[in-house]
């Protein structure tokens, strides 16, 4: 059975599970994701983590039941008559959204007493699902619909596996992990705090904190420059103007801190470098001769990240970014990619890091928005 079919139905199983024991709660949404799965609701009382092994205790009685999961199609207006009935305003929303996207009609899952808002697909009965191979972890804040602007809501995170000792080994692997967790480390051996004074997200660096960094600045400043990197210093903020010419405030605004006026105009915190630097590029007519240049600099950059999403020195409101930036001819593209990627490779083997990926954002020519309107090039440039 393919295993995410399975955390999906787990998902509702969870959710019926408080719906049984929490009469009031409003569901969001409860999609799987790596291990698990979560469901964010919304309840007038919070659930704390005593309550987790009695929703995970309900859950095993429903799966018991060997109930089935029902799927019926629905027209968008009788899906909505649906909701608004079992008094799910989120799920009301969701189906509202979907009809101005010209969506006629959507599916819905039955479970028990449990009804969902959901494309599926699911497992036909909860007899296949292994009652000793899951177990709910955490509970968290989240935002719905991820804006902060939103309701708070309160997500219930799981994993699930085919089997008891895939489940059982990866609690394993967490709590190692946690003996590791570089919060408690950081604290351990006095390298990082963090004060509310000062504020979430913003950590404050020890004298031995601080040395790490400095060291880690030095080495990649000086791999840098043996491959032919040019220093510079940008500024923490600019004019918001900047960031309209480059496209970064119509597409992150909402990730940006609001602007601030300075003098009647309005400056901002830069949540990256590029414009920046292709400012110093254009500063003055440039020769084919010159490239390619090679731009790099150690910078602050500021991002507004959501209160839920904060988590140590891996996810804060202001963070240093080794950033570089490449201007080159066509012909030389090859080259300076092969180059980063060794640069990148280089690093992570000197400093011992094996676990790591590539992420790759390619040209799509349906988003015009997000990607220059240069066919040739784009086409030629991502073959």
């Amino acid at each position: 059975m393919n295993i995410d079919i399975i955390r999906h139905s787990i998902s509702h199983i969870a959710a019926a599970a408080i719906q049984k024991l929490f009469k009031e709660v409003k569901f969001a949404i409860g999609p799987t994701i790596e291990n698990g799965f979560y469901y964010d609701l919304d309840l007038s009382k919070s659930i704390t983590p005593e309550d987790l092994p009695k929703i995970e205790k309900e859950m095993k009685e429903l799966i018991k039941k060997d109930l089935k999961f029902e799927k019926k199609e629905l027209e968008i207006k009788k899906a909505i008559e649906l909701f608004k009935k079992l008094k799910q305003p989120y799920k009301v929303e969701l189906i509202k959204d979907l009809e101005k996207e010209k969506v006629k009609k959507v599916t819905i899952y039955t479970t028990g007493d449990f009804v969902d808002l959901c494309k599926g697909p699911h497992v036909k009965s909860t007899k296949e699902i292994r009652f000793d191979a899951f177990k709910l972890t955490s509970l968290a804040g989240a935002y719905w619909k991820g804006s902060e602007k939103n309701k708070m809501l309160q997500r219930v995170y799981g994993v699930a596996f085919n089997t008891k000792k895939e489940l059982n080994e990866y609690l394993e692997r967490q709590r190692e992990a946690e003996k590791r967790d570089h919060r408690k480390i950081g604290k351990e051996l006095d390298l990082f705090i963090f004060s509310d004074l000062v504020g979430k997200g913003l950590p404050l660096l020890t004298p031995k904190g601080a040395i790490i960094r400095y060291e880690l600045e030095k080495f990649i400043i000086e791999e840098e420059t043996k491959r032919g990197y040019l220093r510079t210093y940008t500024p923490d903020l600019a004019k918001v103007e900047l960031y309209k010419k480059s496209g970064h405030w119509q597409h992150y605004k909402e990730s940006m801190y609001p602007p601030m006026n300075i003098d009647g105009e309005e400056y901002v915190l830069r949540p990256m470098t590029c414009p920046h630097q292709f400012m110093i590029y254009i500063s003055r007519p440039r020769s084919y001769r010159e490239l390619p240049l090679r731009y790099s600099e150690i910078a602050k950059q500021y991002r507004k990240e959501q209160s839920g999403e904060i988590s140590g020195l891996m996810r804060v409101m202001v963070f240093s970014l080794a950033d570089a930036h490449i201007i080159c001819r066509p012909d030389q593209i090859e080259k300076e990619f092969k180059e980063v990627l060794e640069l990148i490779q280089y690093s992570m083997k000197t400093l011992g890091i094996k676990d790591y990926g590539y992420r790759f954002s390619k040209w799509d020519p349906k988003n015009k928005k997000k990607y220059a309107d240069n066919t040739e090039t784009n086409e030629k440039d991502t073959r």
